[in-house]
């Protein structure tokens, strides 16, 4: 590792975020992937800007259906870090075999059972020149499902990675 990476890494890697599974669908298909750089960028109207990765799947989803939803994680949710830390192949639908775990009739899948989710109308992507792009979505809708549980904040070891 450089030095700038040495001296920079620990200290970028401080920045707070919190945890939520960003999902998407379109005519049928549907994914989610965990989403760990997105912050509220507007008051009025709510503004939500999300990071992801060039080329994720969720992203022609995203575009295609004009919303997307993230799933905010409570505080110690391992088992929703480990079942979509790595995201999902296109085609493969992770909600195929338990369609009781999303609510019906929202515009992107929303968790029944989860801490806190936001549905967001897609509004554009800014390109930047690293490898992340910057999706930014109105707040439409969502709700606190769980008042009396934290928000997963997550920092890292090193802002170089995941």
């Amino acid at each position: 590792m450089s030095d700038f990476k040495t001296l920079v890494g620990p200290a970028l890697g401080k920045i707070p975020s919190g945890l939520a599974i960003a999902t998407a669908q379109h005519q049928g298909a549907r994914t989610g992937f965990l989403a760990s750089w997105f912050q509220q960028v507007s008051f009025e109207p709510p503004l939500v800007a999300v990071c992801i990765k060039a080329g994720r799947p969720i992203e022609k989803l995203m575009h295609d259906s004009g919303h997307f939803a993230l799933n905010l994680l409570a505080e110690g949710d391992f088992a929703s870090l480990k079942r979509y830390g790595k995201g999902f192949e296109p085609g493969v639908d992770p909600w195929a075999e338990d369609p009781e775990a999303l609510l019906e009739g929202a515009p992107s899948p929303v968790f029944a059972q989860g801490y806190a989710y936001l549905v967001l109308k897609y509004v554009r992507v800014l390109e930047a020149t690293g490898d992340h792009l910057i999706h930014i979505g109105e707040v439409v809708g969502g709700g606190l499902q769980k008042p009396e549980v934290k928000p997963y904040i997550h920092t890292r070891k090193d802002g170089f990675g995941y």
